[in-house]
């Protein structure tokens, strides 16, 4: 699916380009620029993923190399952004100095566009349930939802300046165009940004409430949990049990990992065990000074 789409959004790309160039349709050519930022974010999905699955953990790369999806987000983001920033000023330029548009090219272009992403959508629409609960399947087919958005603008501008010839309303719409590709490049940095940070991706108080009612957990600190990529996420954190013998901590090292990772989506979690009076030797939080 993510072939097919990526192979779709490519044929929507070149169109719209070359037909923006040659109609003289800026509002065409941006949505060509928004139409690429979703190709690039489901291409980077399915890179990064088919690079990390071949690309097998070792020693020196503990997380195999799942974080070229988040360099990769970041590099797009950015490019993203100088893009959006040339179409609003070249809208500013073309606001001034309208130049007339080839409405009937222009508008088989458009709608030849709006009609892709509309079949994109179903296709995503029509994926199965285990799919539609993938973070990146979700994101993509919010990208497309926002192209689908672009795409209408495009097509009613490009109406309204054949039915009204007011070639100045091209910019107009190029300009929000571009405002969504800012929108959306916005989003991708920050949330890149969370990952490289180590923000929790999740909401440790309630994890923590979910894992003191496994009969012999006292207490669940010192809970770090970060992402490795989008779809990755990891962790460690100190259990203290009230257990006669160290063997008893297996079984509730396994209830832990299997709800953590059943009812939080947290792959792999390192759990160190600890009686109540060795956790009072020493403080349960990380602490850091710089020299």
């Amino acid at each position: 699916m993510l072939l097919l789409s990526a192979t779709l959004l490519t044929i929507t790309f070149l169109a719209e380009l070359i037909g923006g160039l040659i109609f003289r349709s800026l509002s065409l050519v941006s949505d060509s620029f928004h139409v690429i930022s979703d190709l690039t974010a489901i291409m980077v999905v399915f890179m990064s993923l088919t690079i990390a699955q071949r690309k097998q953990p070792t020693q020196k790369m503990a997380f195999g190399y799942h974080r070229l999806e988040v360099l990769s987000s970041i590099f797009n983001g950015l490019l993203l952004g100088v893009i959006a920033a040339f179409i609003l000023v070249e809208s500013w330029h073309r606001f001034k100095h309208p130049l007339s548009v080839e409405t009937t090219g222009a508008l088989i272009i458009a709608l030849m566009g709006l009609m892709i992403n509309v079949i994109i959508a179903t296709l995503f629409h029509k994926t199965t349930p285990a799919s539609k609960n993938d973070v990146n399947i979700q994101s993509a087919y919010l990208h497309i939802l926002g192209d689908i958005l672009a795409s209408i603008s495009v097509v009613v501008g490009i109406v309204a300046i054949k039915l009204f010839n007011q070639p100045i309303i091209d910019p107009i719409v190029a300009a929000f165009v571009a405002i969504l590709i800012l929108v959306g490049a916005g989003r991708v940095l920050y949330k890149s940004s969370k990952i490289l940070l180590h923000k929790s991706p999740q909401d440790v108080s309630r994890i923590k409430k979910r894992i003191l009612k496994i009969e012999g957990v006292d207490d669940f600190v010192d809970i770090r949990l970060w992402q490795v990529c989008s779809h990755l996420t990891v962790g460690t954190a100190h259990v203290i049990v009230s257990v006669e013998k160290v063997e008893e901590t297996e079984a509730i090292k396994e209830d832990i990992r299997s709800i953590i990772k059943k009812e939080f989506n947290i792959r792999d979690i390192t759990l160190e065990c600890e009686t109540p009076a060795m956790a009072s030797n020493h403080r349960h939080i990380f602490e850091h000074e710089h020299d």
